[in-house]
């Protein structure tokens, strides 16, 4: 017993007497060795710039697509707001006692209504058929009403109405600037339902000039709809005051048995969608990053075959196993790392110029809002550039376990 302790702390002893090599000195050989072989550490670096630069630029184009989309659908319209109708109108009305209950409901911070009947407008002479919208204050500040020359309505107006290009047009009006102040006269059928006033009729002047579509539109206050005795609206939006609380107050009012659409659902789709694109076009990029890989194998097994000698002379001078698996390991991080941010770096700029001559043509055409096709967000780049680090730690994992177990008195006979 005695001589199997004696054994063993002489043994730890022996084990104390050599420590690890510092990282910081492992981290300085294997740059040595990167920079020593220039052709070869290029050509691997070159690959992975090659593969990170295809997969990095397909995936700005697929985020650049979905915000361009995603944009589009949303605009500037709230994504707090849920769009409430019936189903049936006659039987579950959409009221003023119906809005007022909504208004309780827990985190609401404002709800708008609307109305919507077909119309007749005219103007020297001429008819011309309509849907006639009337909006109160909220509900026009939620429907990003595109706005090209005068004003919208406010809470003050009672005989001014906004038109969209197309009931100018119809009107026999081509300017804009000379349809503001003309006064139109409209008529408004309500015998289809329970109104107090048969129809509205009278003459509106010309607030405001939008861009709504190839349909005549007319935009009016809903007061007139309401001190005419309309029962019921057509729409109404709800805005709640945070996003997280749209699902919640979209449950209690179907419970009252409405119906409700809201953007997030829009949202959803698309962004279920392009993650299906964005995998997509990852994948395509990704075989760039195949032959890389395998190019980064090769180097590091051909590495480890022409410093067999070095590495069992380093190990008999004291060297232990795991270093000479850390150094493998760092020289696979250098190698990956660089390739990452110079493929990174060099899609980038290729993103930015792109959008940048797109932006210039799409100016010479009349666009004046800037839009990117290719989307760099801060995380895309760490994600790209951590996961080829990671790639590259794993592609090192059979050279360094082959280096750590290499036997010192073989590797020294080797000539």
């Amino acid at each position: 017993m005695s001589k199997l302790m004696t054994v063993f702390t002489t043994r730890r002893e022996k084990s104390r007497q050599y420590k690890s090599i510092p990282s910081r000195v492992l981290l300085y050989i294997a740059w040595r060795n990167f920079i020593s072989k220039k052709l070869r550490s290029f050509l691997t670096v070159f690959g992975v710039i090659i593969g990170v630069s295809a997969i990095f630029f397909l995936l700005s184009f697929g985020l650049g697509v979905q915000s361009l989309v995603t944009n589009q659908v949303v605009g500037d319209k709230s994504l707090k707001s849920i769009d409430v109708t019936s189903p049936n109108s006659k039987i579950i009305k959409l009221n003023e006692d119906t809005t007022n209950k909504m208004r309780t409901y827990p985190h609401v911070s404002k709800v708008g209504v609307q109305y919507s009947f077909p119309g007749i407008m005219s103007y020297n002479g001429g008819e011309v058929d309509a849907v006639v919208y009337g909006q109160n204050q909220e509900y026009q500040s939620l429907s990003s009403l595109a706005l090209i020359k005068g004003r919208l309505l406010n809470n003050v107006d009672s005989h001014a109405v906004l038109l969209n290009t197309s009931a100018l047009k119809a009107l026999g009006i081509d300017d804009p600037n000379s349809a503001l102040n003309k006064v139109i006269s409209i008529d408004i059928p309500l015998d289809r339902v329970e109104a107090k006033k048969k129809q509205i009729s009278d003459k509106f002047t010309i607030v405001g000039i939008i861009e709504s579509g190839a349909g005549s539109e007319i935009f009016m206050p809903s007061n007139l709809f309401d001190i005419a005795g309309v029962p019921t609206y057509s729409q109404v939006k709800v805005v709640m005051d945070d996003t997280a609380n749209v699902a919640t107050a979209r449950k209690q009012i179907e419970a009252s048995g409405f119906q409700t659409a809201s953007l997030t659902d829009t949202l959803s789709e698309i962004d279920n969608i392009f993650r299906f694109f964005n995998l997509v076009l990852i994948g395509f990029g990704s075989i760039g990053m195949i032959v890389a890989v395998l190019g980064m194998f090769n180097t590091l097994t051909i590495s480890l075959l022409e410093r067999t000698k070095e590495i069992g002379l380093m190990m008999a001078l004291g060297s232990r196993r795991r270093d000479m698996r850390k150094l493998f390991i760092f020289e696979a991080a250098l190698i990956s790392f660089f390739g990452a941010v110079i493929g990174v770096l060099i899609a980038y700029i290729i993103g930015k110029v792109v959008n940048l001559y797109i932006n210039l043509g799409a100016a010479s055409r009349g666009v004046t809002q800037s839009f990117e096709l290719f989307a760099t967000p801060w995380w895309s780049i760490v994600t790209i550039i951590l996961a080829t680090v990671v790639v590259g730690l794993l592609v090192v994992y059979f050279p360094a376990r082959r280096a750590e177990r290499i036997n010192p008195i073989d590797a020294l006979r080797r000539e």
